[in-house]
């Protein structure tokens, strides 16, 4: 049985190339980039041009990429390190009611802390309440932060305006990007904030790497101190392998981006379509507003896992809700922020696609789907009233 995989939103399967990048930074580069010696000064030539290529993917300097080990970790050293050097009169952390789990759980902490938190909502197609957002901003805040693209709906929020909102109320701000590299094209100047956060897994790098771009000037504490690695604003030995692939994959993604998100369009508007035509089916997410490549649908009466673990006894590998919050799913807090009907809140499931999917597979995956839902439905017979 062939595999399926339209989870590329949870993790993507790493290019070939940046196997071969890893692998030959484990057998040729194993110095330490901080050392003096030859050995040393390899490895630190590998980080170097790495660096290069991720700053020409965010249109950023050099000197602003932080080589991290992926987006939880950048976020809490942007999100905690801006709290820690803003006056107590601005401990303010203004977020939405959609963020990803990292995001989520790292409110909660800093809560505890004493930092007051103010969530804002998103109407029913997932798009960000801006006038809201206004008003959450204005008073004394440190920071802000959103997703630039919602991992569950695809939907892409408007960050050039809130971003230049919370700026001009004196809050900097952070964007989630982990899910729009190589769909749309990535400037942090245009974007307008001072914190960006990347997870190398999500476009094909290895697990366990991933960027934060912090603005030069932007007032900020590490998160991770000790001896003076990246430039002293995160200690610890860079991971070199992991380094060399990112790169790999950065450049990958930074190339035909027009092109990638074409394709990635007609795949997913193909999948949708088919998907709609199948009883009792919803789409969820403002089709306008979301990035390619990414379909958000409800079936009425079912659970959302049901469907994926019916799928996956066929090969088929899709999420319900969020991937890092599997585990204890319990329906999606993104579409309950939405206001979606109860009937189909938690029959929820994402299919996402990667350049390389193909239509033959994306008929497959819809056959069984719709085979999923009749056996599912037979097997309740609630569901198939």
């Amino acid at each position: 049985m062939t595999t399926i995989y339209l989870d590329h939103c949870a993790t993507t399967p790493p290019l070939p190339a940046v196997v071969d990048a890893v692998r030959a930074a484990l057998e040729g580069t194993y110095g330490n980039p901080s050392s003096l010696h030859e050995e040393g000064q390899r490895a630190r030539r590998v980080v170097d041009h790495a660096r290069t290529i991720i700053a020409s993917l965010l249109s950023c300097r050099e000197t602003e990429v932080i080589f991290t080990s992926g987006a939880t970790e950048s976020m809490n050293a942007a999100l905690r390190g801006a709290i820690q050097a803003a006056p107590r009169d601005r401990w303010h952390f203004v977020t939405t009611t959609v963020e990803h789990e990292a995001t989520i759980e790292l409110g909660h902490y800093l809560a505890a802390m004493g930092v007051a938190v103010t969530r804002v909502g998103v109407d029913s197609g997932g798009r960000l309440d801006l006038d809201a957002w206004k008003k959450a901003v204005a008073r004394p805040t440190a920071i802000a932060s959103l997703m630039l693209v919602n991992n569950e709906t695809g939907v892409r929020f408007d960050v050039e305006s809130a971003a230049a909102a919370a700026k001009s109320a004196g809050a900097l701000v952070h964007v989630d990007a982990v899910q729009a590299v190589g769909k749309i094209p990535l400037s942090v100047d245009a974007l307008g904030v001072d914190f960006l956060s990347l997870s190398g897994h999500k476009f094909h790098a290895p697990k366990g790497t991933g960027v934060l771009y912090v603005r030069r000037g932007s007032p900020w504490k590490p998160l991770l101190v000790g001896a003076g690695h990246e430039g002293g604003r995160r200690a610890g030995t860079e991971n070199v392998p992991g380094i060399a692939g990112l790169a790999v994959a950065g450049a990958h993604m930074a190339q035909g981006i027009a092109a990638r998100s074409a394709r990635l369009g007609s795949l997913s508007d193909y999948l949708e379509r088919k998907l709609l035509a199948l009883p009792r089916t919803r789409s969820n997410g403002d089709r306008e507003s979301r990035v390619p490549g990414v379909v958000n649908v409800s079936f009425e009466g079912i659970e959302g896992s049901a469907v994926v673990l019916t799928l996956a006894r066929e090969g088929i590998c899709v999420s319900a809700g969020s991937a890092c919050s599997a585990a204890q799913y319990g329906g999606s807090h993104v579409l309950e922020a939405m206001g979606t009907p109860f009937e189909y809140l938690h029959g929820a499931v994402r299919f996402s696609c990667s350049e390389f999917t193909t239509e033959a597979e994306l008929d497959r995956t819809v056959e069984a789907v719709g085979r999923a839902l009749r056996y599912l439905r037979a097997m309740d017979p609630r569901a198939s009233g």
